[in-house]
């Protein structure tokens, strides 16, 4: 028996969001994976842009 995709929400995102923001980061684009991760990524200063470009194909 196969997993099934998680429903994502607007209410999880805004959870999702507001966290990161409290941690200090500034969120630059959000990603729904079809498994139902959501992806955040944002800029806290302590990425270089080809760690984030490269971060694009995976995960930090």
């Amino acid at each position: 028996m196969g997993r099934r995709a998680i429903p994502v929400t607007q209410d999880a995102i805004q959870r999702a969001i507001k966290a990161v923001v409290k941690a200090g980061i500034e969120v630059k684009t959000i990603r729904v994976e079809p498994n139902g991760a959501v992806v955040i990524n944002g800029d806290a200063n302590a990425f270089s842009q080809k760690e984030l470009d490269e971060s694009a194909e995976g995960y930090l």
